[in-house]
């Protein structure tokens, strides 16, 4: 009787699911599954690339021209500074805050949402 605390007496039970098949089992198979990564997640994914790749290329630029006028150590510690600054780290962050005030505002309008990967979904939609 898993899930079910007996603190004294005596208890007759009817056992009506095992293993898997409890609503422990079914949670447990879930936790265990391999997550698919969602439509915004995907869409956020092919952003974080291109923008990693116009970094790449304007960081290369900028290398190639502090090169012909500065010290070769000057031009490779001003494009790592500008490598690290380009790549935008806090993307996760700003969609998740996005997310959650945009759950605040379907609440005020009735909508009860309890996942953010509802929105997630709704926000992959095109109408």
């Amino acid at each position: 009787m898993m899930g079910s605390t007996v603190v004294r007496g005596e208890v007759e039970a009817t056992v009506e699911f095992t293993g898997v098949d409890t609503f422990f089992g079914k949670t447990a198979a879930l936790l265990q599954g391999e997550p698919e990564a969602s439509n915004l997640q995907n869409i956020l994914i092919d952003i974080m690339i291109v923008l990693v790749l116009v970094s790449l290329t304007l960081c290369s630029i900028v290398f190639i021209y502090l090169i012909q006028t500065t010290s070769v150590v000057e031009a490779l510690s001003f494009t790592v500074v500008l490598m690290v600054a380009s790549i935008p780290l806090a993307i996760e962050i700003v969609t998740t805050t996005t997310l959650a005030l945009g759950s605040k505002e379907l609440s005020k309008h009735g909508a009860i949402v309890t996942r953010l990967s509802a929105i997630e979904d709704m926000a992959g939609m095109s109408i």
